[in-house]
């Protein structure tokens, strides 16, 4: 539980943070067939933990995330918009689909390679590849405004601090 300083209602958002914030970025990097995606990929952040998005180029003809609510995957659409590699954005309830739609009718193996997934993970470490990190352009979108009060992404020690422990 965290306290807000008096007077700031923190309200809940969803940010864009660079692709090595993901908590899934090295199991995305050990997987990837291309590892240059990862340049265009964005960390979204949604309740304090932030999920890689992976753009579409090379063999990955899909991607999508599952964004809890219709509100959010509304969000998420917007700031995705115009980035390289999130084309063809569609929305459908709480997920949010860029790229071809994947045909429903895949077998297992043909779902991996539209995704451009390896069939087994790298088991080296993985860093970014270098490329032109101004393209990127991560920014912390505005609160939506039918976000429940007290439940917005803080970072610590920024708009919160933490709550006084009680015997």
């Amino acid at each position: 539980m965290t306290i807000s300083p008096a007077g700031v209602v923190p309200t809940l958002g969803v940010r864009l943070l660079p692709p090595t914030a993901a908590c899934d970025y090295e199991s995305w990097a050990a997987r990837l067939v291309t590892l240059d995606l990862l340049r265009d990929a964005v960390a979204v952040a949604l309740y304090r933990l932030p999920l890689l998005a992976v753009p579409v180029g090379a063999d990955r003809r899909g991607g999508s995330m599952d964004m809890l609510d219709p509100v959010f995957a509304q969000a998420l659409a917007d700031a995705l918009q115009g980035r390289h590699g999130f084309d063809r954005l569609t929305l459908s309830g709480q997920l949010v689909r860029w790229g071809d739609p994947m045909p429903d009718c895949l077998a297992p193996d043909a779902r991996r390679r539209f995704q451009g997934l390896r069939e087994e993970p790298r088991h080296r470490p993985i860093t970014l590849p270098p490329g032109p990190g101004a393209r990127l352009g991560y920014e912390e979108l505005a609160p939506v405004p039918e976000s429940p009060h007290g439940r917005q992404p803080i970072l610590p020690g920024v708009l919160s601090e933490p709550a006084p422990r009680t015997p």
